[in-house]
């Protein structure tokens, strides 16, 4: 499924949702939840307290110790007369009478009512004559009505589902307003306010079975009532017996029959404390299924399944939460089952359509992801996006095996790699490149290769295609744009091969072939030449001094140079060393020659041993050099220093100064370069030595430092790292 066609469903479904629930809230399809959650909500409203209402039950009781009803009502004026004398609040006589009887009995009635000035009576509405749906009020009889305090209908309507919930407050027909009983007695009681706030059909939590106080009014009429218990109170007085009054189906505690005249009290005290609770409107319920449905697809749009089905379960328990907290705090029902049933159908809707999306993207991307046969997986699961998964589980993981792979090699290349876009940021390098350009960050800084470059101050040849760092570093630089397959704009991959070993060999040969055609060839020749008696005039015994000081001098050259070879190539063999020990036995090795010179060798040592961790055969050769050439250029009648200390940053320190003529002008700009002057006083030399003693401390990752002044000798001073910091084997 396309992302277009999702987006559409998205929509689809969320205007379903909108229509459905304003269709159910417009026509009640969903009355009968919301009835059960009313009555839930109600159950948990605070009752006010009933102390001071009574009812006087015409029961089974009073039939079978009075009489058989219908009672005369001359009888009902004698209840009213006892009741009123006990000195009621109000006496509201839940009894129809629009028929007359007797008349003396009538009027005795009429009396009683006059007399008490408290007791309000009801009326009903009957059918208008000639007419299919109109009523008319049936009032009590006129001088009934005329002596009464106060009259009201008694009319109770039922729910769909047969439940009595709600009092209609007042009834309007042929142009008259009629109010109910109740409202009628609060406004004959002065609470006018109370009365004037019940408006429609208010929902009434109804008291408990048995919260209003009940008595039989056979007691009352045999004198058995203290007048304490009436004093002060309102009196309800209604039929309770089986048979013989209305009752109704009402949702109190459990659930029960209550007869008429026990939810007239309900009403009562409900409306008399403010305990009615307002039905809100539709238009109240249609906003609140609205405003999560709005949620629900959000949650849907922003959410993964996990997150959206606890914003779900959050929603439905908050529109559940809000109808029920609506009712105990403010009084107002806004019916909440639209919303509820609207969420729990879009739900599964939306998310099996999101399953299918995924089920068939799951095939597409198992039919593109082929395993490296050629064949697809066919996958184990209980159903058919178990196994769906579960193929591309296999198949993803042969991908990301093979890109671990893949990245891998790329990570462990023995060149430098580096992948910029198509601005020329830098997008990911390898571990080469991260250790040619430390300090930069790919997903921070993504630098440009100039920037790059600049910062290790390198330089780059574009004709030789070759970059340079530093003295003894070369590169060459590979580059190739690349297209993204979705991509029009290219990027750029740089490939950086470390060729500084090979430049090295080819300036060694070069330099071989410069050794071998010069500094080689000129003893050879000089042999040759002093071998040919007859251009040679010089002595025969002067003749062979002088070819022997040349063939010394090219076994030195060939010795110089095949050492630094060795040097070169060989892996040094690190050991802890005695350095002092090292100075004392070269200082022996060139006792002779330096006695036979009538020159000094002067040692100064540390009286405890210096170790080091070196290679003890390479440091050997590098004092002999060190010592032969400062032997070899002093004076007869100098010294020689050797110096061996240890500093005070843990290295150690070894100093070799002669007093001889110090070094020529041509040799102060590098003392160490690799072919240097080539005759002397002193003997035949290409400066093959102190190549070899500088290549010696660069090994063992030590420093030298030469001072030299015509006339006043030369100073070699190196300092070597100690063993914690020296380099390894």
């Amino acid at each position: 499924m396309s992302a277009k066609r999702l987006v559409f469903e998205w929509w689809l479904l969320l205007l379903c949702s909108f229509a459905l629930a304003s269709y159910s809230v417009a026509t009640g399809l969903n009355s009968k939840l919301d009835s059960r959650i009313l009555d839930f909500a109600t159950s948990l409203v605070a009752k006010p307290p009933a102390d001071d209402v009574l009812v006087i039950a015409i029961d089974e009781q009073s039939l079978e110790q009075v009489g058989a009803w219908p009672w005369s009502r001359d009888l009902h004026a004698e209840l009213i007369d006892r009741i009123d004398a006990a000195g009621p609040e109000q006496i509201i006589y839940d009894v129809l009478f629009v028929e007359p009887t007797n008349s003396a009995a009538d009027g005795e009635l009429a009396r009683a009512t006059i007399e008490s000035g408290k007791v309000v009576l009801p009326h009903s509405f009957i059918r208008m004559g000639n007419s299919e749906d109109g009523v008319v009020a049936e009032l009590p009889l006129p001088e009934l009505a005329a002596a009464a305090q106060a009259i009201g209908h008694v009319s109770a309507a039922q729910d769909a589902d047969g439940t009595l919930r709600r009092f209609s407050c007042r009834e309007q027909t042929d142009g008259e307003t009629y109010p109910h009983m109740i409202i009628a007695a609060l406004q004959a009681q002065a609470a006018g306010e109370t009365a004037e706030n019940c408006i429609g059909r208010p929902v009434v939590p109804f008291q408990d079975p048995g919260a209003v106080t009940t008595i039989s009014a056979s007691d009352v009429l045999q004198g058995a009532l203290a007048d304490e218990f009436v004093q002060g109170r309102t009196v309800f007085v209604g039929a309770t017996a089986l048979g013989m009054g209305d009752r109704y189906i009402v949702p109190s505690g459990a659930w029960e029959s209550m007869p008429g005249v026990q939810t007239q009290a309900s009403f009562f005290l409900a409306a008399r404390d403010g305990s009615l609770i307002t039905p809100a409107g539709k238009f109240w319920s249609g906003g609140l299924a609205w405003l999560a449905i709005a949620l629900l697809f959000g949650a849907f749009w922003l959410l993964d399944p996990k997150r959206g089905l606890l914003a779900t379960i959050s929603i439905i328990a908050s529109t559940f939460l809000v109808a029920v907290i609506l009712v105990l705090v403010a009084r107002v029902w806004v019916g909440p089952a639209a919303t509820l049933i609207t969420l729990l159908l879009a739900y599964p809707l939306w998310n099996w359509r999101r399953l299918s999306a995924v089920s068939a993207y799951l095939d597409r991307e198992a039919a593109r992801l082929l395993t490296t046969s050629g064949e697809t997986p066919a996958g184990t699961g209980f159903d058919v996006v178990a196994r769906q998964v579960d193929r591309m589980r296999s198949l993803v993981t042969n991908v990301s095996d093979s890109f671990a792979f893949m990245r891998r090699v790329i990570e462990l290349a023995p060149d430098a790699m580096m992948v910029f876009d198509r601005l020329g940021a830098l997008q990911m390098m390898n571990q080469r490149g991260a250790a040619l350009f430390p300090g930069w960050e790919v997903e921070g800084d993504q630098p440009t290769l100039e920037e790059m470059l600049m910062l290790i101050n390198a330089s780059f040849d574009g004709d030789k295609g070759e970059l340079s760092v530093g003295a003894d570093q070369t590169y060459l630089v590979a580059r190739a744009k690349f297209r993204l397959s979705d991509e029009e704009e290219t990027g750029e991959i740089v490939v950086l091969r470390d060729i500084s070993q090979i430049r090295r060999r080819e300036n060694e040969r070069q330099q071989m072939l410069e050794f071998l055609s010069h500094d080689m060839r000129s003893p050879q020749v000089a042999i040759i030449g002093l071998a040919d008696r007859g251009k040679e005039r010089a002595t025969e015994q002067e003749r062979f001094k002088r070819i022997r000081a040349q063939a010394e001098r090219t076994l030195k050259l060939a010795d110089d140079f095949v050492q630094i070879a060795r040097l070169e190539e060989a892996h040094l063999q690190y050991e802890d060393t005695d350095l002092a020990a090292l100075v004392e036995e070269a200082c022996d090795r060139f006792y002779s020659l330096a006695r036979k010179a009538k020159i000094e060798i002067r040692q100064d040592l540390p009286e405890m041993p210096i170790f080091a961790w070196v290679d003890a055969s390479i440091i050997a050769r590098l004092l002999d050099n060190l010592l032969g050439n400062a032997i070899k250029f002093a004076p007869g009648g100098s010294s020689v220093t050797v110096r061996l200390a240890e500093t005070e940053d843990g290295k150690f320190e070894l100093v070799v100064a002669d007093q001889g003529p110090g070094l020529p002008m041509e040799r102060l700009a590098d003392p160490f370069a690799r072919f240097g002057a080539h005759e002397t006083k002193a003997g035949p030399s290409a400066g093959l030595g102190l190549t070899f003693v500088k290549r010696a401390v660069e090994l063992h990752q030590g420093t030298i430092i030469v001072r030299s002044a015509p006339g006043k000798g030369t100073r070699f001073t190196i300092n070597l790292p100690d063993a914690s910091g020296g380099a390894e084997a």
